[in-house]
């Protein structure tokens, strides 16, 4: 009677062992129990009852896994994974189909994922994890947190859900949706709004040129099987502007003889929030004389970019050295915005011009000067008389029979001896000197 009930009970015993199909997840008797198993046609492993809560002090499951492999072949081990860093092998030989109860004390409440690994004889591996909680977790993330948005304009948000460590691999329906009212003016859309985790959702938001300025609160919230998870973003609505920048802010006029010097900076326009309207760039402040040009007058930013323009001075040596603030603004609609450029102006150098400038005077001077003082030489020298060619006296020629005595030659009449300066004994004007002891008066028309 007794072999009869041990044979019965060996026949009804693997009767009752619960052996998965090729699904992924598997049901057993307990309606409460979902595990992931091993897709393998070969090798298979799951749980036959969710985790059972034997104690509460220590904290004790009781966990029963099932695998089997194919007909001529056996289970070699079973691998066992607590979750919480414990492992277990327990080895087998000679079995194609095999359960296995085992009692694990945690030593801190949590929800651990248990898994556990079959090997075969032919080196096939199968895996199967189970949760200690029915109720799976999930994730929930939002980026940016903060982002700026101009009226008019739109910006999105990444919504990421995940997968819980806990849930082990488990698929979990996750519903997303914004439990905060919609503001004024504001409009927004979740796109999935629902999925297995993991997967990812965009928050689209709009606002409208109405739209108040200000910072707005936006919670999003994913929801589970009794699990709840929120996210909070913020969304600021501000106007857009863009702001001006030189560089460089300040310039030096070097010194030179001549001419106009000429220098040039950088005028940058930045846009922010989206701005992207026609800047006019102007300057006031330069100093008399010079002149000013931009190479992109009308300077229009790409949105949240930059757009550059040069600023050309020309500076003649007409202005007076020194240092001047100029201002430097851009004007868009109501937007105005100024910013300071210093320039320096060094005189221009006079000492090489100044010197050829005076050899050139000091020529035509000298030009003019030759130019009168001719026609008075002129009028003084011209009454000088030529020297005469002295004429000999006539002398007499005797008759031969009579002896001719010559006179003497008369001395010079009123040779008058060799001073420096001598007058004319008739008229008392100043003599001339003509020749070596002989002077002529030029009123008496006389020599003496």
């Amino acid at each position: 009677m007794r072999l009869t009930l041990i044979l019965a009970l060996l026949l009804v015993i693997p009767l009752g062992i619960c052996i998965p199909t090729t699904s992924a997840l598997v049901t057993g008797t307990h309606p409460s129990l979902q595990t992931r198993t091993a897709d393998s046609q070969v090798l298979q492993v799951w749980f036959d009852a969710p985790p059972q809560l034997t104690t509460l002090y220590p904290l004790a499951y009781l966990f029963n896994v099932a695998a089997k492999t194919a007909p001529g072949l056996w289970i070699t081990s079973l691998v066992w994974s607590f979750g919480d860093g414990s492992m277990l092998t327990v080895p087998f030989s000679a079995q194609s189909q095999v359960s296995d109860i085992r009692a694990h004390v945690y030593a801190t409440q949590g929800d651990y994922c248990v898994t556990v690994t079959a090997y075969d004889s032919a080196g096939n591996v199968a895996t199967v994890s189970t949760s200690l909680s029915p109720n799976y977790d999930f994730t929930l993330m939002a980026t940016p947190t903060s982002q700026n948005v101009a009226p008019g304009n739109g910006v999105s948000y990444s919504v990421a859900v995940g997968a819980s460590a806990s849930a082990c691999g488990a698929p979990v329906q996750v519903n997303v949706t914004v439990s905060t009212p919609t503001p004024p003016g504001i409009t927004w859309t979740l796109n999935p709004a629902s999925g297995n985790a993991s997967f990812t959702s965009t928050l689209q938001v709009q606002t409208a040129t109405s739209t108040p300025q200000g910072t707005y609160t936006i919670n999003i919230v994913g929801t589970s099987t009794n699990v709840t998870h929120s996210a909070t973003v913020t969304l600021v609505v501000v106007m857009p502007y863009f702001t001006l920048a030189v560089t460089p802010n300040s310039l030096f006029v070097p010194q030179q003889s001549s001419g106009a010097r000429t220098n040039s900076t950088t005028v940058t326009v930045q846009s922010f929030n989206g701005f992207n309207n026609t800047v006019q760039l102007a300057v006031s402040g330069t100093p008399n004389g010079t002149t000013s040009s931009f190479s992109n007058p009308a300077a229009t930013p790409p949105p949240n970019g930059a757009v550059t323009s040069t600023l050309i001075i020309t500076t003649p040596c007409s202005v007076t050295a020194g240092s001047y603030a100029i201002s430097v603004q851009g004007v868009s609609g109501s937007l105005v915005r100024k910013t300071v450029l210093t320039i320096s102006v060094n005189a221009c150098s006079e000492v090489s011009g100044f010197s050829f400038n005076l050899f050139w005077l000091l020529l035509l001077g000298g030009i003019i000067g030759l130019l009168f003082l001719i026609p008075i030489l002129f009028l003084l020298f011209r009454r000088t008389p030529t020297q005469p060619v002295p004429v000999a006296p006539p002398t007499t020629v005797a008759a031969p029979a009579v002896p001719v005595v010559l006179a003497p030659p008369e001395p010079e009449p009123n040779v008058l001896p060799f001073p420096k300066v001598a007058y004319c004994e008739t008229c008392g004007g100043r003599l001339t000197l003509v020749a070596p002891f002989r002077r002529y008066c030029p009123r008496c028309d006389k020599y003496y």
